[in-house]
């Protein structure tokens, strides 16, 4: 096996991506790296004796006559492969530089290369398990890496060295354990990881090197990193008689705390109303609805409050936020602010998520022994090797796993029909449990919604007791409880759990079970041998039952289904009548076989279960038979939803099916869904807390809460005062720093057709786009109309060097297109639903909002569709009462994009011509901030554009 300690960094420019159809390298830069040092470098310019293309001078700043007088390739070659000679040849996506590297020798007459190779993003991707991004510019910035040329080949060979050089030294200070597990995981990695494994391992042997380091321990041969126990009732409670409007004067003084641990510290009066409205509220034990403008800071304004009233009162509060993300980033920036606050009296806050969350290490201890070819799973397997010596709480938001790597962690993730609790060698370890001690312990706990609605479904056995609440996000708290509160199946959870236990190839639990009874007890081997030889069969031919009733269910909707509000899904509604013609006769005869069969194997399961558990079964043997029994309770639980999503109707439900059209496996899932939650969210959820904050900064429509009540069951509270209520507007100045602008030559909606509407919309924006030199969102409510945008848009922007990037045109994650419009100088971006909320882009990246139609959800999704079908059934009008308010909650939050700072300025265009022309039009621009309104063509804003933007 060849000792790799010599490393040779590659980077070539090119003139394309296909060697063997005529691309050529047009710069060399190349690192040599020796024991850990670099020792040489080597670069050059290369004459390709063709063009560069406009795009390629573009992207690296070379053009045909830097490279007129550069030694050929032939000439450059020899001085690279001094270099490689008994190095390993290593590169930023390795196989895209040794394809140009081996093309070029051959031309010049050379042997290829066939050394070792390294691949700095798979290594990266290896060691750096938690890192956002792995191209070579995401790792710079993380790793605090000097690049400041990119796309020049000797800067990112530089780069690229100094990467490798802090992967190696990571590596050499991994466990000697972690590097064994690792090498036997990292057989199929496509570059030479495991040779470089096992030379580190062998040095580490020949040092003596076998303990981990003191913050490490090992654990059943994994190695983790050691934790802190949970302190039971740690910190002190505040003196009762402290008053909290002296305490939150004192924090706001020129000498407050907030001016001192908050940098950029500013005053905001609504700030303060909002604490102490807040506080106010949990002592009088009064629920209270506020809606808190952008730029009012309103984490701190009801976190402050909370921890002072968990404190003084020794209560639990319970903080919910709409995602897991808002619940990090208010755990990793406002914790430290309220610990300084605070100070002797540190607050104990605590994050929950829901189980799935966190690492099962049991289930991974045990995957680690399974052999597997899948690149995807043994790459994320290792990734979790090395992030279980870094992690203190198993929480897989800290991991960036490959695509293949989500399905692989739902065989690993903790859930409770697997757990062994107390009898699990891993208890004390349990990431989990960890979480709910923990939150057990918390003065404040910090989870999300769905959580919350998980806990209420669980009769509140996750969520310790709680009588106050805070709702951040609070406009979203009626469409999560309707998800939560109803149910759903998908194709993949049912073939997944079919596939698990008896995979066509391979081991299955099924299989692991036989063998282990086999080993423990011939005599209970014998007497389950039948059910289990039973249970394949059943197994097989519910496999082909499940796949027959999908591929039907798919037939029958796919023609029906209208687009949906993901990108590459369609729904359908449906209703049992929907069922009784040919297609849906068939569906339903499908549907019953499907639900007999997966009852059938749950029992046949159970029987097996009941044969070999008890007391006397090995500590081994005991995950297998939990595993088994979460088997059968999924059966029997999938077999139930199937026959009540199908079979049966709740006309108090509405039901229909979503398709991933995008997917080649055809992914289907079946939704069941209460159509009104606000009897159940006041009876289950306000009737039961003491008070309870909702806040946002849209909660209100045209200044009044009717709507929100309404969705949340508070009705009747409102009218007989008995919830308050509080608009606090944002500190920002709208007149300075906003100018809305209405093209008046876009047809109207209702008197064009769409093609017409679209080539007026393009020519607007290109016109804008070019007055604003990009720096635009522009936000669709359909994805069908980006697509037919984002082409012609990207055409005519080209020459004015803007690029277009269109959300699932060039990719799919938000977070990932907002960083690249933010990276380049020049750019549109178009978004769909998930854009119009969440998105921060302060400064002068984002200079230009556009709104192409009012936000209105379709009126044939299926809940909004059963949702206004009711309000009809009441005599109301749905329009108003629903559609109405949903589309002006849902443009404020748009609107919002766009002004994040004191110091933002900028342009929003609204296209839809309805907020003028409709008489309910005026509601949208009512709801908005005083602001400018400009109504002229386009022609005419551009200099009124150009002026403001100066």
């Amino acid at each position: 096996m060849k000792h790799l300690n010599t490393f040779v960094v590659v980077d070539f420019e090119t003139t394309g991506n296909r060697p063997k159809e005529g691309d050529r390298i047009i710069q060399i830069g190349a690192v040599l790296v020796r024991d850990g040092e670099i020792t040489e470098r080597f670069s050059t310019l290369v004459n390709p004796r063709v063009d560069i293309p406009p795009f390629i001078e573009k992207l690296t700043g070379i053009n045909d006559e830097m490279v007129a007088d550069a030694p050929p390739i032939e000439d450059a070659l020899p001085s690279l492969l001094k270099l490689l000679d008994g190095a390993t040849f290593v590169a930023h996506n390795v196989f895209f530089d040794l394809s140009f590297l081996q093309n070029a020798l051959h031309e010049a007459g050379y042997r290829p290369f066939t050394g070792p190779l390294l691949d700095t993003v798979e290594l990266s991707r290896l060691l750096l398990p938690g890192q956002e991004g792995y191209r070579l510019s995401d790792l710079s910035v993380g790793l605090d890496i000097m690049h400041d040329r990119p796309h020049q080949a000797d800067s990112d060979a530089e780069a690229t060295a100094r990467i490798l050089l802090h992967l190696l030294g990571k590596l050499e200070s991994m466990p000697l354990v972690t590097l064994q597990q690792l090498q036997r995981v990292s057989r199929p990695f496509h570059s030479d990881v495991q040779t470089l494994l096992s030379d580190i391992e062998q040095q580490k042997i020949r040092q003596g090197a076998y303990e981990p380091a003191v913050d490490l321990e090992v654990v059943h041969q994994i190695c983790l990193k050691k934790r802190k126990t949970v302190e039971k009732n740690s910190g002190r409670s505040l003196e009762e008689t402290m008053d909290f409007d002296d305490f939150v004067d004192a924090l706001f003084g020129e000498r407050g705390m907030l001016k001192e641990h908050m940098p950029g510290f500013e005053l905001r009066p609504a700030q303060v109303t909002m604490m102490k409205q807040v506080y106010d509220s949990f002592d009088s034990g009064r629920h209270l609805m506020i809606e808190a403008g952008t730029g009012t800071g309103k984490s701190l304004a009801y976190l402050i409050p909370a921890v002072f009233w968990a404190k003084q009162q020794e209560e639990t509060v319970v903080i919910s936020t709409h995602t897991i993300q808002l619940q990090e980033q208010m755990y990793s920036r406002d914790l430290p602010i309220l610990q300084a606050i605070f100070s002797n009296d540190a607050p104990r806050i605590s994050v929950l998520k829901g189980r799935n969350n966190y690492l099962c290490l049991r289930k991974f201890s045990h995957s680690l022994q399974e052999e597997h070819d899948n690149y995807d799973v043994q790459l994320s397997k290792s990734q979790m090797l090395v992030w279980l010596t870094e992690t203190e709480t198993g929480d897989m938001e800290e991991l960036s796993l490959p695509s293949g790597g989500q399905i692989y962690w739902k065989q690993v993730q903790s859930d409770a029909g697997s757990c062994l609790n107390r009898q699990c060698p891993w208890f004390s370890r349990c990431y989990y449990h960890q979480a709910r001690r923990k939150a057990q312990q918390a003065e404040v706990i910090v989870t999300n919604h769905s959580l919350l609605f998980t806990d209420m479904g669980a009769e509140h056995r996750i969520i310790p007791s709680y009588k106050y609440a805070v709702i951040d996000e609070a406009h979203h708290f009626d469409d999560v409880a309707s998800r939560h509160l109803g149910d759903s199946i998908s194709s993949y959870q049912l073939e997944g759990m079919l596939h698990r236990l008896h995979p066509d190839r391979g081991v299955g639990l099924l299989e692991e079970v036989e063998e282990a009874v086999r080993g423990w007890s011939e005599a209970s081997y014998e007497e389950s041998k039948h059910a289990i030889e039973t249970a394949y069969q059943q197994i097989r031919e519910g496999k082909e039952t499940v796949r027959e009733m999908y591929t039907l269910l798919y037939q029958w909707s796919h023609q029906r289904a209208k687009e949906g509000e993901e990108i590459g899904h369609t729904v359908m509604r449906y209703k049992q009548e929907n069922l009784r013609d040919r297609w849906g006769r068939a569906v339903v005869s499908a549907v019953r076989n499907s639900v007999d069969l997966l009852l059938a194997i749950g029992k046949k399961l159970e029987a097996i279960y009941a044969n070999i558990h008890g007391d006397d079964v090995p500590l081994g043997m005991k995950s297998l038979v939990t595993d088994l029994n979460g088997m059968v309770k999924d059966c029997l639980e999938y077999a139930s939803l199937l026959h009540d999503m199908l079979l049966t109707e709740d006309e108090d439900h509405v039901y229909w099916i979503e398709l991933d059209t995008r997917s080649t496996r055809k992914n289907i899932f079946l939704h069941r869904v209460p159509i009104d939650v606000s009897s159940l969210l006041r009876e289950q959820f306000f009737d039961k807390k003491e008070s309870v904050i909702l806040t946002s900064a849209t909660l209100s429509v045209n200044s009044s809460f009717a709507y929100a009540t309404e969705r949340f069951g508070l009705a009747d509270l409102l009218r007989e005062d008995s919830v308050d209520t509080a608009v606090l507007a944002s500190p920002f100045n709208y007149k300075k720093q906003t100018l809305v602008c209405i093209p008046s030559e876009i047809p109207n909606i209702k008197g064009a057709t769409e093609r017409h509407f679209i080539e007026a919309l393009i020519d607007s924006l290109s016109q804008v786009a070019v007055t604003t030199k990009g720096r635009m969102l522009v936000l669709f409510t359909s994805y069908a109309m980006l697509r037919n945008v984002y082409e012609p848009l990207k055409e005519r922007l080209k020459e004015a060097d803007i690029t277009v990037l269109g959300h699932g045109m060039d990719g799919t994650s938000r977070s990932k297109l907002t960083k690249q419009f933010r990276s380049l100088p020049a750019c549109v971006l178009l978004g769909t639903s998930s854009f119009w909320e969440g998105v921060d882009i302060p400064g002068e990246d984002l200079s230009c909002l556009a709104i192409v139609r009012l936000p209105f959800v379709p009126p044939n999704h299926p809940l909004v569709e059963a949702r206004n079908q009711q309000l009809e059934e009441q005599k109301k009008n749905p329009f108003m009462q629903l559609s109405v308010p949903q589309a002006v909650i849902r443009f404020k939050q748009g609107f919002g994009r766009l002004v994040r700072t004191s110091t933002d300025r900028g342009i929003v265009l609204i296209y839809d011509r309805r907020v003028i022309d409709a008489r309910y039009g005026r509601v949208f621009l009512k709801s908005l901030p005083e602001t400018n309104v400009l109504i002229q063509p386009t022609g005419q804003l551009l200099s009124e554009i150009s002026d403001w933007l100066a």
